[in-house]
């Protein structure tokens, strides 16, 4: 049955992620099931230590690489796998954990390992980890290898300036350019050759003199002159050139200079469409945290910066407020994604009204409301239906409906609920679509989940 799903492979996948399996049976699907059943075992939260150290000393490396990247892992286990003999584990190590929470961080011992580990892709992936201490970030950014090097300097929010002074002389070309966009702010004679380059973000964030400026306005390329146009060293004469641009590219990038009017913004001709995809500037990601400008931002008629602004997580109650009531749903999803804290009924409403595959995503933020749900039961949508599943008000012939609905998503979700009836969850085990979800119902008998390792020669 391998590589083939089955109604006994669906129930048994279901099985490996229920919350309520016991730790014995658990242990027979690790190791008695086809591999890829240990995906649904351990890539999930709740799993327990008993199965996780079980798995860390499984044969398959792919097995020990699971529970590697396995945020969720108790960190001492993960720690251990630090020093596994295939390199392809330590790099899952390394890697940002795949979790959606805080996952616990490695210890600082076992970070400074996997910097000098002899695999240069195990280094290359700890580069990613945001919470490296300042020894093992200057460990990378002096590694032998220059991809290493590069992905360090990469993922430094703020490089020493000794560090930077020391990529200058790399051998490896890309890296002393890197450097010197790093280092151009406190050297003014890296302009002219990271210009030279012709790339976008170095055109739109190195300082300019007049000249580079002037030249770089009257390039023939209207992408060379829109990120002129974001360039926050652009003189001020010079972005009224700009505004008049023929170029409809280049003017939408002057009426997002922060430092404008909105009289000024207004007299600019640009269109931003509710469809319309903008790429935020360089300026904005080291300004996340300037709350005066993010209230200018916020406060804009300008939907461009009101959409930046939702980018930032340090945004005060009042503006997430603000933002929440926009009128342009994508400042709405930016906010629900980007802010620590959204608002609940801001989650839900982008749930509902969201296009995107993704509108579940948040369901699982502690701010998602559960309360009052009930009332999308009868819904023409689907995920609504979904949805009302979270209220605990509702009862469980409201449950047993919606396992019998004509959208196989919704009968999946009823079956993973816990209020459904004894006798109709055992019914869903033969229903194709909601077999998974009946098999991770909490509530299902062992004596079901037995029968379900034995139908597939477990037990």
């Amino acid at each position: 049955m391998i590589g083939v799903r089955t109604l006994y492979s669906v129930r048994l996948e279901g099985l490996a992620a229920n919350p309520a399996a016991p730790a014995d049976l658990l242990l027979l699907i690790l190791e008695r099931a086809e591999p890829r059943m240990r995906n649904a075992l351990l890539r999930r939260e709740g799993v327990p230590d008993a199965v996780y150290e079980a798995a860390a000393r499984h044969p398959d490396p792919r097995t020990r690489r699971l529970v590697a990247a396995a945020g969720h892992a108790p960190v001492a286990i993960r720690a251990g796998l630090a020093a596994d003999p295939d390199p392809a584990v330590r790099r899952a190590v390394a890697s940002a954990p795949e979790y959606r929470g805080a996952a616990e961080p490695l210890p600082r011992d076992v970070l400074a390992r996997l910097a000098a580990d002899p695999d240069a892709q195990v280094r290359d992936a700890l580069c990613g980890n945001a919470a490296l201490p300042g020894a093992v970030r200057a460990a990378l950014a002096a590694d032998p290898d220059a991809k290493v090097r590069m992905r360090a300097l990469l993922g430094w929010p703020e490089p020493p300036d000794e560090v930077v002074d020391a990529a200058l002389e790399d051998p490896d070309p890309a890296v002393r350019r890197l450097a010197m966009r790093l280092a151009c702010h406190r050297r003014p004679e890296f302009a002219a050759p990271l210009l030279a380059t012709g790339q976008a973000s170095a055109v739109s964030t190195v300082p300019l003199d007049g000249d580079q400026a002037r030249e770089l306005c009257r390039d023939p390329s209207p992408a060379t002159r829109a990120a002129a146009a974001a360039n926050p060293h652009l003189p001020a004469d010079l972005v009224e050139v700009l505004a008049a641009d023929p170029a409809h590219e280049v003017r939408l990038a002057v009426s997002l200079r922060p430092e404008l009017t909105e009289d000024r913004r207004a007299a600019i001709d640009y269109h931003v469409g509710p469809h319309d995809r903008l790429h935020p500037p360089e300026w904005l990601w080291a300004r996340l945290d300037d709350l005066g400008l993010m209230r200018r931002c916020a406060a804009s008629a300008h939907v461009g910066l009101r959409r930046f602004a939702a980018y930032s997580p340090h945004l005060p109650a009042d503006v997430v407020a603000r933002l929440a009531a926009d009128d342009d749903f994508v400042v709405r999803l930016l906010l629900s994604e980007h802010h620590p804290d959204p608002p609940g009924d801001l989650l839900l409403a982008v749930a509902l009204e969201s296009p995107f595959i993704t509108r579940l995503d948040r369901v699982g933020h502690p701010s998602f409301p559960s309360a009052g749900l009930a009332r999308l039961a009868g819904s023409a949508d689907p995920v609504a239906r979904v949805l009302a599943l979270r209220d605990p008000a509702l009862g469980p012939g409201a449950v047993e409906r919606l396992s019998r609905d004509p959208d196989p998503a919704v009968r999946a979700a009823a079956a993973r609920d816990g209020r459904l009836p004894a006798a109709r969850l055992l019914e869903l085990l033969d229903d194709p679509d909601a077999a998974a979800g009946a098999a991770r119902n909490p509530h299902l008998p062992e004596s079901a989940m037995k029968r379900i390792l034995y139908d597939v020669a477990i037990i």
